[in-house]
């Protein structure tokens, strides 16, 4: 009897093939639907923090104009694969980030800041608006617009210029914790 029980003993220790191709399947099934949640998260993350960008480059669009008492442009250029923006000063037209660095055609144009969006993320940079022209009287806006920024069929971040040049965000779309709802 005793030899009966130590057997049963140490065949019950382990776990069979059975038990282990289930929680191996279990685990599998979790992975499978945490992977995708966390790359969508990741670029998400990536589309607030470059909406955040976007928005703080339009203040200093704005800043910069009422500082050098001079008109500041912000002018988006998204021919190609070469979504960027460009902050400059001078004529409307006159520099452009579109062929990967920023050129001016004028001598008396002069780039404040250029911006790329980063190559491996499905974003793209789209405006009602290509160029915004910020007034130097009291930083005004002389066409108002709306930058939005966007995740290949996901959310969207859209900074809305009011006619006073001040800027606001919201969210397209999907609701985003801290972002209002764009109307």
């Amino acid at each position: 009897m005793k030899r009966t029980a130590t057997t049963a003993r140490r065949h019950s220790l382990g776990f069979t093939l059975v038990e282990l191709c289930v929680g191996m399947g279990v685990c599998a099934a979790v992975v499978g639907q945490a992977v995708p949640a966390f790359s969508r998260m990741h670029h998400e993350q990536a589309l607030r923090a470059n909406a955040e960008a976007l928005g703080s480059d339009l203040r200093l669009a704005r800043s910069e104009a009422v500082r050098t008492a001079d008109p500041v442009f912000f002018r988006i250029s998204a021919k190609g694969g070469n979504n960027c923006y460009i902050i400059h000063t001078g004529a409307k037209d006159a520099c452009d980030c579109a062929g990967g660095l920023p050129v001016c055609k004028t001598a008396d144009s002069s780039v404040v800041k250029a911006v790329w969006l980063p190559q491996g993320l499905p974003m793209t940079l789209r405006s009602n608006a290509e160029t915004l022209q910020f007034q130097h009287r009291q930083g005004l806006v002389t066409q108002t617009g709306s930058i939005e920024l966007a995740l290949k069929g996901g959310a969207a971040v859209r900074q809305v210029v009011a006619i006073t040049g001040r800027v606001r965000s919201c969210a397209v779309g999907a609701k985003m914790a801290g972002l209002s709802r764009c109307a």
